[in-house]
């Protein structure tokens, strides 16, 4: 079995959703997850804070750029912050990492592409998003190591449940 997993998903998939509810299910099962996942129910910049899958903690992931800006721009700083506390639980042991997306910015060698090596290095299963317009890019990543899953929960749970316990 693949040790890193993608759903690929259309445009107007609530991966984030889909992503909680596979992490939920696996975590009843007895299984040691972490990871985060993107929330929209924070004030500001829409999507952009994460929501910690093992603990429930909610970090804004959007620069403040004062009152009367109308854009958003990734905080690195907080990142970063997120990056080293997800590289501490995969070196304490988890039995599966959940990554809200393998998109542009991890494409791009930023965000939280360290992760996946990471996880890929320490052999802990991984499952993420990807829009399908990614998946070349995500294909290229992985090199053949990682496998597509469809948008559906039934197929996800299955996989990470055959992955992390």
């Amino acid at each position: 079995m693949a040790k890193i997993a993608a759903i690929i998903y259309p445009s107007g998939t609530d991966i984030d959703g889909l992503l909680a509810s596979v992490a939920r299910g696996v975590i009843a099962a007895g299984a040691r997850v972490g990871g985060v996942v993107q929330t929209r129910d924070v004030q500001g910049c829409k999507g952009m804070a994460v929501v910690d899958l093992g603990g429930g903690r909610i970090t804004s992931i959007a620069q403040n750029l004062g009152p009367l800006s109308t854009a958003c721009k990734l905080d690195t700083a907080a990142m970063a912050d997120i990056t080293a506390d997800l590289e501490r639980q995969i070196d304490a042991g988890l039995d599966l990492l959940i990554l809200s997306r393998f998109g542009k910015t991890e494409i791009e060698g930023n965000g939280f592409r360290s992760l996946f090596g990471r996880a890929m290095l320490a052999d802990t299963p991984l499952l993420t998003g990807v829009r399908d317009e990614h998946a070349t890019a995500w294909a290229a990543f992985h090199g053949g190591l990682g496998i597509d899953l469809p948008p559906d929960e039934s197929h996800a749970l299955a996989w990470a449940k055959g992955a992390a316990l």
